[in-house]
């Protein structure tokens, strides 16, 4: 009996360490909920930091209203601008891509933005800046 025991033992040892376990830099698509999160509801800039400069008060009167179909608009009393958005997770992270026109200051917004973490009433993002390597943050919040 003992022998049963042990032999079943092992094999439930072996079937649980199969090599067919995905490890790594294995994308785990974790945060694809932003493809229906975003579209519902309307959303501000609650924060944004290039390095150590505050830009968030740039994006303070603005709305943001993500649609299904990728674009987005952002809009306030006197303005509104358009653009678009996407999910990717071809690369090795997960990513809201941001675009824009090149009017400012949307245009600090057009960038490949590596997703941190997706709730019902935040996106928290972040980028690398091409320029000088400060690490841009950019937050969300559901209104």
């Amino acid at each position: 009996m003992k022998k049963i025991l042990i032999l079943l033992a092992v094999v439930v040892i072996a079937l649980s360490c199969s090599s067919d376990d995905d490890s790594g830099d294995a994308n785990t698509n974790e945060f694809e909920q932003i493809e229906t999160t975003l579209p519902q509801g309307e959303w501000e800039i609650s924060n944004y930091f290039d390095g150590q400069s505050d830009h968030t008060i740039d994006f303070e009167s603005f709305v943001f209203d993500f649609k299904e179909d990728g674009s987005v608009v952002a809009q306030n009393d006197l303005l509104t601008e358009s653009g678009t958005w996407a999910y990717d997770n071809s690369s090795s992270s997960e990513e809201l891509v941001l675009q824009f026109g090149q009017m400012t200051p949307f245009n600090q917004l057009n960038d490949d933005w590596e997703i941190v973490s997706v709730s019902n009433s935040t996106i928290e993002l972040s980028d690398v800046s091409g320029g000088n390597g400060d690490i841009e943050l950019l937050t969300f919040t559901k209104l």
